[in-house]
């Protein structure tokens, strides 16, 4: 079975993840998309701060998160 990578941008003060990203990477098995998904989660979480749309007041107040699932195509 093959995997795709979902990530979800969460806030920690609600439990909601409203936003979601098929981001186009696909796996050969569940361990290597777990293993890429940290990488991926947390340089993506990094980059946040570059949009113009997103302000650290923001993250602090909604505990924002990047959390991900691999899914089974």
């Amino acid at each position: 079975m093959k995997f795709i990578l979902v990530l979800y941008m969460c806030s920690m003060t609600t439990g909601q993840c409203p936003s979601n990203q098929i981001t186009g990477y696909q796996f050969n098995s569940h361990y290597d998309c777990v293993n890429s998904g940290y990488a991926i989660a947390q340089k993506t979480f990094r980059n946040l701060k570059e949009l113009p749309e997103w302000d650290i007041p923001d993250f602090e107040e909604q505990k924002i998160a990047i959390k991900f699932k691999c899914q089974g195509i």
